[in-house]
């Protein structure tokens, strides 16, 4: 007591004291809810119940006139789900105002029909964003979008329209968060967002290699809590202060709503105005997509080639790695800057008419090839090349989650190797294995014409790595042996 006086100028009883150190340890593995404008943080004692809550409030509370009383119903429900021990929790008015703190929720009046925006209005509204966005340098504006992905389908009418008998529909999805600067310095990591937590085709596998994130939920679509991880995880990220555009999707929630950023400031494009002045969404999507095709359609061709009996039927790991490809090495910085600038939410510096040309021979270019690759597939009811590139049901990235989808998100609630997932588990491959390959590929390299030297000295060095990989794990496995044998 003498000490907190002293130290804190705090004057507490010898009951306090004793009371709280009788009950440390359950204050100790509590959980903190932080809000940012709370002057003291509030201990939470049911943390899994109000997550669920908070889902659930941010899901519905555009469709829904919320009131204390339904959260209350709805905290209830979630706390016997998920929390079935809990039997004597109180759903106060006292918890209610507590909980409208720790997560910023205030009354607001419903005014009219705010969620019709007209789209005459957007002209209206780009001359302040342009002013907004003029005292941000090109390097410190980021743009994230999430975009569905069919990463299965074909070029193939049949394929992508239809139930045909027999023959199930190739549509399969990922959802994908792509974040990148303005002048296209900086193309973050994806985040890929699948149906299943640990897919078959992942095991012996190292997911940190993969170069992104991996995420799931039943519907691979994107919820508020994963965006919320995706914006601390962005927060964190950053060394220097960015300016973050975001659209109006449900799963984003609303600033109020977000975790304490220290480097981020988030600002809201217009309601139904993405396709016009949105970046990701006005191009660099659509390039991404072009190119994951084309990586898709060598792989398909191959396997056609080894005469695999479904030869469009990847795994899930077989997509993810074709994406993060495509993204990191054939999307390139100068095709985002120019999509940056053509939505013209920032005060030109160049001509409009050269950066809308530019983009058009891209795209030509892109088309051709696709369009090239499909000819050998020799399909007989070819998709429109345009709904290829961007079918309308990969659009739908969000929508609202159910109590009990919410409460398997919460759990983490799904099986590692559910029935319908149909990949199957990739065999560890020896490093001997890996040695025979690099030192055929070393040979193939040497027996070409036009090969340029850093082909040979970057397959030289993953001999190297493969055989320090070995000596590794000689080391460890002699080490265990010889602590064993010492034991026996």
């Amino acid at each position: 007591m003498t000490w907190l006086e002293n130290i804190h100028g705090l004057k507490v009883s010898q009951a306090a004291v004793s009371k709280t150190l009788k009950c440390s340890k359950d204050i100790l593995q509590e959980e903190v809810v932080l809000n940012p404008n709370a002057k003291h943080q509030k201990m939470v004692k049911y943390p899994a119940m109000e997550s669920a809550l908070y889902e659930w409030f941010i899901c519905h509370q555009e469709h829904v006139n919320m009131s204390g009383e339904l959260l209350k119903e709805k905290g209830n429900y979630f706390l016997k789900e998920l929390c079935p021990a809990a039997t004597s929790f109180v759903f106060s008015n006292g918890w209610l105002e507590k909980f409208k703190q720790r997560h910023a929720i205030r009354s607001f009046r419903r005014f009219g029909e705010s969620g019709s925006v007209d789209m005459k209005k957007i002209e209206a509204v780009l001359p302040k964003i342009k002013e907004k966005l003029d005292k941000w340098s090109l390097k410190d504006i980021y743009n994230m979008d999430e975009t569905g992905l069919f990463y299965r389908m074909q070029a193939d009418n049949s394929l992508a329209t239809k139930q045909l008998e027999g023959r199930k529909q190739n549509k399969e999805r990922i959802t994908i968060a792509i974040c990148c600067n303005a002048d296209g310095s900086d193309k973050l990591p994806l985040w890929i967002i699948g149906k299943f937590l640990n897919p078959r085709c992942f095991k012996n596998n190292n997911r940190d290699s993969l170069n992104c994130k991996y995420q799931a939920n039943s519907n691979a679509w994107m919820t508020f809590l994963i965006f919320n991880e995706w914006l601390q995880w962005f927060d964190n990220r950053m060394d220097r202060n960015v300016l973050l555009i975001l659209d109006n999707c449900t799963a984003h929630g609303k600033k109020e709503n977000f975790p304490p950023l220290r480097h981020t400031t988030v600002m809201f494009l217009p309601p139904n105005c993405t396709s016009k002045i949105q970046p990701c969404d006005a191009g660099i999507i659509r390039n991404f997509k072009g190119y994951y095709r084309q990586r898709f359609n060598r792989q398909l061709l191959k396997r056609i080639e080894d005469r695999v009996l479904e030869p469009a039927k990847i795994s899930v790991l077989d997509g993810i790695l074709n994406v993060v490809i495509a993204w990191s090495n054939d999307v390139k910085p100068q095709t985002i800057a120019n999509c940056f600038k053509h939505c013209q939410i920032r005060t030109p510096d160049v001509d409009e008419g050269q950066i809308a040309k530019v983009m058009e021979e891209e795209n030509k270019r892109l088309i051709t090839n696709l369009e090239e690759q499909i000819k050998e597939l020799n399909y007989h009811n070819r998709m429109d090349i345009n709904e290829f590139l961007d079918h309308p049901s990969e659009q739908q990235v969000t929508y609202t989650l159910s109590e009990e989808e919410i409460v398997a998100a919460i759990q983490n609630d799904q099986e590692d190797n559910p029935a319908d997932d149909d990949s199957v588990e990739i065999e560890n491959v020896t490093c001997q294995e890996a040695f025979n390959v690099l030192e055929r590929l070393e040979t193939f390299w040497i027996q070409q014409e036009g090969v340029h030297a850093s082909e040979l000295l970057r397959t030289r060095k993953f001999k190297d790595l493969v055989a320090n990989i070995k000596t590794k794990s000689m080391c460890q496995s002699t080490l265990d042996k010889y602590f064993l044998n010492n034991n026996n």
